[in-house]
C-alpha cells in the first residue's frame, strides 16, 4: 500500500492518503498543532522545572495560549464540519499522546511538580473516565455508521 503526504487546501496540517484516494488521517490542523506544542511545553516545564527553557517561557503565557486556542476553537466550531469520527480520533490521539509524553518524561528522569504522574490515584481515575468516554463515543459512532 502506497501512502502519499500532501497539503490539504482546507488547512489541515497534513493529509495521508492511500493511492485510491481514501482518507487515513486528516485531523491535525494548525491550531491543533499549536495547542499540542503548548501542551507539550507545559508538561516539559512541569517535569523539569529547572531547565533554562523554564525562565524564557512563563507558564502563564502557555496556559493563556491554550485557553485562547480553546476559546477560539469554540467560537469557530460552528463554521467547521466536525463529525463523531473526528471527535473520537482526537480523543484517542490526545489520550495516547499524554500517556506517551508522561512516560517519556518519566523515563528521562523527570518528576511532575504538580502531581500529574503514574503513581497518582486521581490520574488513574481521570484516565478511566476518559477511556469510558472514548468507548461511549465509539459505540455512538458505530450506531450512527450502521
Amino acid at each position: 500500500m502506497l501512502l502519499f503526504i500532501k497539503k490539504n487546501p482546507l488547512g489541515s496540517w497534513y493529509n495521508l492518503e492511500k493511492k485510491g484516494g481514501s482518507n487515513l488521517i486528516n485531523f491535525i490542523k494548525p491550531v491543533d498543532f499549536i495547542f499540542i506544542l503548548a501542551f507539550t511545553l507545559l508538561f516539559v516545564l512541569d517535569y523539569f522545572p529547572n531547565i533554562p527553557l523554564a525562565d524564557s517561557i512563563p507558564k502563564g503565557v502557555l496556559i493563556a495560549l491554550i485557553l485562547g486556542l480553546f476559546i477560539f476553537s469554540l467560537i469557530f466550531k460552528k463554521d467547521r464540519d466536525i463529525n463523531n469520527k473526528e471527535i473520537l480520533q482526537w480523543q484517542i490521539f490526545l489520550t495516547i499522546y499524554i500517556l506517551l509524553i508522561m512516560g517519556i518524561l518519566t523515563i528521562l528522569g523527570g518528576q511532575s511538580s504538580s502531581g500529574i504522574a503514574f503513581d497518582n490515584g486521581v490520574f488513574w481515575i481521570v484516565l478511566l473516565i476518559s477511556l469510558f468516554d472514548i468507548y461511549s463515543q465509539y459505540k455512538k459512532f458505530k450506531r450512527t455508521e450502521a
